[in-house]
């Protein structure tokens, strides 16, 4: 997937510069660079962070129907109308560990 294209989208729909960015973020801008670049995959924690300073969504910014799906197939095995935030964050993390093992 292209995630860099989405980073990047956001960033400027902020309308944020790589630096204005990343600053807020807690990291440089080349960094960012990479990460906008496919060079590099964030961490959870600075997809939170990003999350919060581009004011989108995890799940929107990394491509909304992958994660949005695997939290269906979630609440559909478990027969339930929600899942925790615990469990959402869960899924989270085992998509950007499956995705970074891809990327390198």
């Amino acid at each position: 997937m292209d995630f860099g294209k989405s980073f990047k989208f956001y960033r400027q729909r902020a309308g944020l510069t790589q630096k204005e960015a990343a600053t807020l973020i807690g990291i440089n801008d080349y960094q960012l660079g990479n990460y906008e670049t496919n060079r590099s995959q964030p961490s959870l924690e600075i997809l939170k962070k990003m999350s919060k300073v581009y004011s989108v969504s995890i799940d929107k910014m990394l491509g909304n129907n992958v994660i949005r799906n695997k939290i269906e197939k979630e609440q559909s095995n478990n027969k339930q109308d929600y899942i925790d935030s615990a469990e959402v964050l869960r899924i989270i993390e085992e998509f950007v560990a499956q995705n970074d093992n891809k990327n390198k």
